[in-house]
């Protein structure tokens, strides 16, 4: 139930600046703090690079006008774009900026140094941070009050709702129910109707932030080659600009066009990219894949992610796994550094797989014998990884690898099959 009016806040700034995934996961806490608190000004400081795909939530605000000018609107929140700050110039204008507002309380969600420097610039008359099973760069010295420490095995989001738990929000299973209010923007969805297939299509977001979490090219090769000539599904590869994506989207198209050379498979044919049709890249021809990589806005991949034909996203652990989530889109995700309990779809593990165990017992010295698959109960825990601090990681790059074409094909055709 929601707290008592008497103890309602007011006013709630959020301070979640990156990365793509994390600020994807700030919306379910959005909808438990508006369910509870429907009255409350929610205020979310953001980073600008995040802004195209947050920004339909509310209009974008400057924060220069004193509490009693803000205008209140009870279905949008005032999103609040800035540059990371990196120098000392920079906190002293966010204080500025900030001058004259004053919150209830401010949900310290980003505990580095770049993010704690910023709380001190705003005024609340709670700040809430992490608990130091979580905190770093001496959080606890920039906020008053903490949540309590993560339960074994917990997501990250799990987290975020602690932050509104103990400001005295309940949790409810709507609040991280899909949708969790990512809207698509109209031009993004005029581009994805006018680009992408009219019949069911695989996505695949290959290339995660951290190369160890990436899985090896000619394995997904193998899943998009199976995906066509077992089921005549096309894959459509997303990812950002940078050098790691486009360079590992390049892997992969080399990767099929050997199959191609090898089998003499005319079928498996790869155009370089979708230039705006869908005669260009996979409709009429029927190629089996297509590269995107470097081509889309945030918005537009978030509309291909949920696009009526996208069958499902194949992807390690990366942003694209939170906004298939957002959408209700089934994820065929790929965990070995972190268990998908941790960092996978929220809730929605059930088409993972996930090797966080196995690699702990082969790659590290805390050794464990069991090899589990994620379950669709973020708390449940079936091995001795539990005893690990929360945010223990397997940063070997073979850990990933421990993942095998044939289980990801065995998790392709159980989708597709329910």
């Amino acid at each position: 139930m929601p707290a008592p009016s008497a103890t309602a806040p007011a006013s709630i700034c959020i301070v979640r600046l990156s990365a793509l995934g994390d600020v994807v996961m700030v919306l379910p806490l959005i909808k438990m703090l508006r369910r509870n608190w429907p009255a409350a000004r929610i205020t979310w400081i953001v980073g600008r690079d995040a802004l195209p795909l947050v920004a339909p939530l509310a209009n974008t605000a400057t924060a220069t006008a004193d509490n009693n000018n803000v205008t209140a609107n009870n279905n949008a929140v005032e999103i609040i774009p800035i540059e990371k700050p990196r120098r000392p110039a920079d906190y002293l204008a966010l204080r500025r900026q900030f001058k004259n507002r004053d919150f209830d309380a401010l949900l310290c969600l980003q505990a580095s140094w770049r993010a704690n420097l910023i709380y001190p610039c705003i005024r609340a008359r709670r700040k809430i941070g992490y608990s130091p099973d979580r905190a770093k760069d001496l959080h606890a010295l920039f906020t008053r009050e903490r949540i309590p420490p993560a339960p074994p095995r917990s997501h990250i989001i799990d987290g975020f709702f602690q932050f509104a738990e103990t400001l005295g929000a309940a949790r409810d299973a709507s609040d991280y129910a899909a949708p969790w209010g990512l809207a698509i923007a109209p031009e993004a969805r005029a581009w994805a109707a006018q680009t992408l297939p009219a019949a069911p299509w695989l996505a695949v977001a290959p290339c995660a932030s951290k190369h160890e979490r990436n899985w090896a090219p000619e394995n997904y090769a193998t899943v998009i080659a199976h995906a066509w000539r077992a089921r005549k599904m096309p894959a459509i590869l997303l990812g950002g600009p940078g050098e790691s994506d486009r360079a590992l989207s390049a892997q992969i198209r080399h990767r099929l066009d050997a199959d191609v050379t090898q089998t003499g498979d005319s079928g498996l044919r790869t155009p370089d990219s979708v230039t705006g049709t869908r005669d260009a890249g996979l409709g009429a021809r029927g190629a089996v894949f297509a590269d995107l990589t470097g081509q889309t806005t945030l918005p537009q991949l978030a509309a291909a992610i949920a696009h009526p034909h996208c069958a499902a996203l194949l992807a390690p652990d990366t942003g694209a796994v939170h906004i298939a989530r957002a959408f209700g889109r089934p994820v065929i995700g790929l965990y070995a550094v972190a268990p998908a309990t941790r960092t996978g779809p929220y809730r929605e593990t059930g088409y993972c797989i996930d090797k966080f165990a196995a690699a702990v017992a082969r790659f590290t010295n805390n050794k464990t014998t069991a090899d589990t698959t994620a379950t669709d109960d973020a708390t449940t825990d079936t091995d001795a990884t539990a005893a690990l601090p929360w945010s223990f990681r397997v940063h070997d790059p073979r850990a990933m690898q421990l993942i095998t074409p044939d289980e990801v094909r065995a998790q392709l055709a159980k989708l597709l099959n329910a």
